[in-house]
């Protein structure tokens, strides 16, 4: 037999309050005193009392939904460099939403200002934001509050709310992971500097080579992010000589496999003749034909992280503007010295 749901009314009855005071005393409203308030929620919690989230939302004015999308380049709007990324953010955030009364829609890849205000959203949040990003502009235009996985460094810090990985201190990681593993010259796939991550990384490896005497061999991808353009850019690295790198970090997984598919092309061994280090993580780095070394950026977290911080801007609770998720190296064949001479 399905159990009776518990009401308002139910506590009424054994607090000996009329439902309307126990309404405040559950929504932190009226005159009610403290005593009054914490033997009615005492109450509540013995009967197993769960709060109705629609009348919630229809007596706060907001509809409990969501919304979260990658940000593209114009032009790009049918893939994004880390579906895996994406998705992996998405089932965590949506599953932290659902524990707090509200729920988390995926926008399609390109959405704009017309057809976010179709919908009616709390607010949102937006993945991998671009420099002046578009879907910020259009959530700010909506009065929406929104919150970033990574940053849009063209707007003020006291203007933005996001959750992001230390992409400095993860590049260092990489560079010293692959020095550690006997790496002499070491190449780098970016994806566009108009993400914020890409030009950190760019950042960090100038100085490291700088500081080492290294030279520097490095391509920034502006086109459509495939395992093709990864190839394409991976090849002609390997066929420069003198100089060619005996590790490459490819920033995102799409471009650590096709790394790896280039290697085979001029007959390299992984990770006898080349290591491959990627900056994400996914299916694609892990089942590759030899597994590859990837940055575990922290996804649950990122995701979790960023509902949190979304529904307190929602709800008016007070909330830290700026979150930084660990980030560490799963470590796979691509870089185990035992496969190099």
């Amino acid at each position: 037999m399905r159990r009776k749901r518990v009401g308002i009314k139910d506590i009424a009855r054994i607090a000996k309050l009329s439902p309307a005071a126990v309404s405040y005393a559950l929504n932190g409203t009226g005159r009610l005193d403290s005593e009054t308030r914490k033997r009615v929620i005492a109450i509540a919690n013995e009967l197993g009392y769960r709060a109705n989230i629609n009348a919630r939302h229809l007596r706060g004015k907001t509809s409990g939904l969501l919304a979260v999308a990658a940000s593209v380049r114009r032009g790009q709007s049918a893939t994004h460099s880390g579906m895996d990324y994406i998705m992996s953010i998405w089932q965590s955030a949506a599953a932290a939403a659902l524990e707090r009364g509200y729920m988390l829609l995926l926008l399609p890849l390109g959405i704009g200002a017309d057809e976010l205000s179709s919908v009616p959203l709390d607010g949102g949040i937006v993945i991998d934001p671009i420099v002046r990003d578009p879907l910020i502009d259009d959530f700010n235009a909506l009065e929406l509050p929104v919150v970033t996985i990574g940053q849009d460094v063209s707007r003020a810090a006291a203007d933005t709310w996001w959750v992001d990985n230390d992409h400095a201190a993860l590049t260092r990681l990489v560079l010293e992971h692959l020095t550690d593993k006997g790496a002499e010259r070491i190449g780098a796939i970016l994806t566009s500097s108009t993400y914020a991550y890409s030009d950190t990384a760019r950042e960090v490896y100038e100085r490291w080579g700088a500081e080492r005497g290294m030279s520097l061999n490095y391509v920034t991808i502006d086109e459509t992010p495939t395992e093709s353009a990864g190839y394409n850019a991976a090849l002609k690295m390997l066929t420069t000589r003198p100089g060619a790198p005996d590790a490459i970090y490819a920033l995102i997984d799409r471009f650590a496999v096709g790394t790896m598919f280039a290697a085979a092309a001029v007959g390299y061994v992984v990770p006898r003749d080349l290591m491959i280090v990627s900056g994400n993580d996914g299916v694609a780095t892990r089942s590759s034909t030899v597994p590859i070394t990837a940055a575990n950026l922290g996804t649950e977290a990122l995701g979790r992280n960023a509902v949190s911080m979304l529904i307190d801007r929602v709800e008016g609770t007070p909330t830290r503007q700026h979150v930084v998720v660990p980030s560490h190296l799963e470590i796979r064949r691509s870089t185990e010295p035992s496969g190099r001479s």
